[in-house]
């Protein structure tokens, strides 16, 4: 099994942050190797959402489930996709009216060694720098909401 577990302290409102990272649909806009990402469905605070992942000409996507609960948490599980496992959760802890601690964690199994192989390091890196890309574009929406 692979882990992923990163948190950060951000100047940011927490309903900047939530609905960004909740707005599956946004993500082929700002994430460099997200190709295609769509919103298959959002009924009950339960987001079924698709992203294809394009990266050193290797492609692939997944489907996951996430249910919400608004500006706290969104916990995914897998759907579809090259994994035998992939479930995990983002947290949103209202510092203050300006501040949000933000955490991911994810344990994820490729379906096969083969498989593994090839996706594992691409997939690694995109998921150990994923926090910092929705900070980053956090951070473009609250400066372009002050000027």
């Amino acid at each position: 099994m692979n882990y992923i577990d990163k948190s950060e302290d951000i100047n940011v409102d927490i309903s900047t942050i939530f609905t960004l990272i909740n707005n599956v649909d946004g993500y082929k806009d700002f994430l460099p190797w997200c190709k295609n990402s769509t919103i298959i469905s959002n009924i009950d605070n339960i987001i079924i959402g698709e992203i294809e992942i394009s990266k050193n000409l290797i492609n692939w996507k997944f489907k996951t489930s996430n249910s919400y609960i608004k500006d706290k948490n969104i916990k995914l599980e897998l759907v579809d996709g090259p994994f035998s496992h992939l479930n995990g959760e983002w947290n949103f802890n209202k510092k203050d009216n300006f501040n949000t601690q933000v955490s991911l964690y994810l344990e994820y199994q490729f379906d096969n060694r083969i498989i593994e192989m090839s996706l594992k390091p691409i997939f690694s890196s995109i998921m150990n720098s994923i926090l910092d890309s929705f900070i980053s574009e956090a951070f473009r929406i609250k400066n372009d909401k002050q000027t």
